[in-house]
């Protein structure tokens, strides 16, 4: 299992990935914004979790990203349960 990150580590991680990564966002991007309104759909958003679970050296259940719609959400999620429930990557 990776390093424990704490959640304005994550959220600052996906606000940074997300604003590289997806065309046509507003700036700044919110931590309340879901990621419905960042314009993630299904596709993007598995890549998205994949990538976040290389960054935190863990896999993640792949339904958080709908369990917890928005950035600020997951980040605290991750921060306090989904890291320790998750298997190694």
């Amino acid at each position: 299992m990776g390093l424990a990150r704490s959640e304005a580590e994550i959220r600052d991680w996906c606000i940074e990935y997300l604003g590289r990564t997806l065309e046509g966002v507003e700036q700044p991007i919110s931590p309340e914004m879901s990621f419905a309104r960042l314009g993630l759909d299904s596709g993007n958003s598995m890549h998205f979790m994949v990538e976040l679970e290389e960054w935190l050296g863990c896999e993640l259940n792949p339904e958080a990203i709908f369990e917890h719609p928005t950035i600020g959400e997951l980040a605290r999620y991750l921060a306090t349960e989904g890291q320790s429930q998750a298997g190694p990557a």
